[in-house]
């Protein structure tokens, strides 16, 4: 493949629970990375871990989670009405 970032993604998106599954596992497995599982759209962030994943996995997604809440809120403030 060619292009700006090729291989250097930060984001993948999936159409379903099923293939990213799928692909997080193939991630893990044969290319050896780290992953955050979450799920994005909803009220709050969902933490998406497996029993199989490691701590550092389950720890590195309950963190993303923490950081999107956050983000959330910070945009909110700046964004919605004024706060006394």
């Amino acid at each position: 493949m060619a292009g700006p970032v090729a291989g250097q993604a930060d984001i993948l998106l999936v159409p379903c629970i099923e293939a990213g599954n799928m692909l997080a596992k193939s991630l893990v497995y044969f290319g050896g990375r780290r992953l955050v599982g979450l799920l994005v759209g909803a009220k709050a962030p969902v933490v998406l871990t497996s029993r199989a994943d490691t701590m550092e996995s389950k720890l590195l997604s309950i963190a993303g989670a923490v950081l999107m809440v956050n983000i959330k809120r910070a945009l909110q403030l700046k964004i919605g009405k004024v706060h006394h």
